[in-house]
């Protein structure tokens, strides 16, 4: 990648001149190459039994298997496996039916709610017309022919892809490409980081806006180990919530109505207490702004009130909660702290410079799953890592994943990595960058030192590393 954390960024006061002029990039012959490789991977003779060859080389069948899973998906017969029975999900940039939600979520009531015009509202997942069909949900983040000059260096170039919103689950994104292809650039554009942000051209978009700047519904975590040394760990995962100091506006999936009990979901955890006033505002009726006290909590990412709302009105609602006093945010620090697999009795009163490195990481990790980003942008997080930590990670990052269903965008240079975490791997060319290949793998449903001894696991490792180095040798072909 790009950037501090994946490589020193070239910007045009460092960027080197060449002495005699870069031979052109040849993007037809990498194409070729690519579908050259793509057409030898769906070739073979009979199928070969028996596991694939220890020296690497993949047998026939399993090329084949690999090149099934490697064909790029049509728009409508993709789907998105998941652990558990689910619908099929819609096609990457469509609408997305209330009736796909999940079980305990409580749809809006399709014939009471007013016709909605120009568009879907932003804090509405899905909002059902009179007609009774959903309106279009903007994917969660869209980069179209998008492209990141420094001077006369261009570090990604007509980046396009899109990460659908799943009612109820966050994608986890492995990004994969050789060293300098400008993945750090990509990731650090959706957070809005200067320099790369903002871009040179083409359209970056979260939720459907356009990208302007930071924001709280994105977190970072890096590669290198960004603590505050003369903070203690408790201090440290706190944070995020002591610059805050605001009020809370929180996207919940219920239906406000009019003086009924209903139980609002939210994405994750967020502290709810019984006799907590929140502030519950109706998305379809901007009028209504009321004051209410939550009755009970029947799950952490759940509460449940009495609306007094003056018109009987449907839709999707949001939550604003006052900030958080001094003993709230020691609370929840230590709730994270023990999420991430740290011990509060232990670790919480520590300094950065008595943890491990895979513990420094764990916190920068539960520094920004306080916050409740609806997108974790992670750059090389576990790079440093021993093999043994680092495996321990990846599992706590997978459980993590699945309590609180955000968006992840991951960089890693393993492919094995980005294989076991990924459900959507983006590949990206050598420089400048830009996406070359799609890939979609089961998310994992096991821990990762047994997921990686399998034999699909494997085969799918090695046909994505000759995608790779097909790329690379393209590359040094045109040097």
């Amino acid at each position: 990648g790009t950037g501090p954390a994946g490589g020193a960024a070239v910007t045009p006061a460092t960027a080197a001149t060449p002495t005699t002029p870069a031979k052109p990039r040849d993007l037809a012959a990498e194409a070729a190459a690519l579908a050259a490789l793509e057409a030898e991977l769906l070739g073979g003779d009979a199928p070969h039994p028996g596991p694939a060859p220890a020296t690497g080389a993949m047998s026939d069948d399993a090329r084949k298997a690999v090149a099934e899973e490697l064909k790029p998906a049509s728009p409508k017969a993709e789907t998105r496996p998941v652990p558990e029975p689910a619908p099929k999900p819609a096609a990457p940039g469509t609408a997305t039916p209330v009736a796909q939600r999940k079980p305990d979520a409580k749809p809006a009531d399709s014939k009471a709610a007013p016709k909605v015009t120009g568009g879907t509202t932003p804090l509405a997942p899905a909002i059902m017309t009179e007609l009774g069909k959903p309106l279009a949900k903007p994917p969660v983040v869209a980069f179209d022919k998008v492209t990141k000059s420094y001077g006369d260096f261009t570090a990604i170039k007509d980046v396009s892809f899109s990460i659908p919103d799943y009612p109820g689950r966050g994608e986890f994104v492995s990004i994969l490409g050789p060293s300098g292809c400008g993945k750090s650039t990509v990731i650090r554009m959706i957070a809005g980081m200067l320099p790369q942000f903002p871009q040179t051209s083409g359209t970056v978009l979260v939720d459907g806006k356009p990208v302007k700047g930071p924001g709280p519904d994105r977190g970072m975590v890096f590669q290198d180990y960004t603590s505050f040394d003369h903070r203690s760990v408790r201090d440290n995962v706190a944070f995020g919530l002591e610059c805050r100091g605001l009020e809370r506006s929180i996207e919940t999936d219920g239906a406000v109505r009019k003086q009924t009990v209903t139980t609002f979901t939210t994405q994750s955890a967020h502290g709810f207490s019984k006799g907590m006033t929140v502030t519950i505002a109706d998305v379809l009726d901007s009028s209504f702004n009321g004051k209410v006290s939550v009755l009970a909590t029947p799950k952490p990412n759940q509460f449940t009130v009495q609306q007094e709302a003056p018109d009987a009105k449907s839709g999707y609602g949001r939550v604003i909660v006052p900030s958080l006093s001094k003993s709230e945010r020691r609370e929840r620090a230590d709730f994270w702290i023990q999420k991430v697999g740290l011990s509060v009795k232990k670790d919480a009163d520590k300094y950065p410079h008595q943890l491990s490195g895979g513990m420094r990481q764990r916190v920068a990790i539960a520094r920004t799953l306080i916050l409740e980003p609806r997108i974790i942008l992670m750059d090389e997080p576990f790079g440093a890592l021993d093999p043994p930590t680092r495996s321990r990670m990846q599992d706590n990052l997978v459980a993590l994943w699945r309590e609180n269903s955000p968006t992840i965008f991951f960089i890693t240079h393993s492919i094995e990595e980005a294989v076991f975490l990924g459900d959507h791997i983006l590949i990206f060319s050598t420089s400048p960058g830009t996406v070359m290949k799609e890939i979609r793998v089961p998310p994992p449903d096991r821990p990762s030192l047994v997921i990686q001894r399998e034999q699909k696991f494997m085969e799918t490792v090695l046909g994505i590393r000759e995608i790779i180095d097909a790329l690379e040798s393209s590359q040094r072909a045109g040097d």
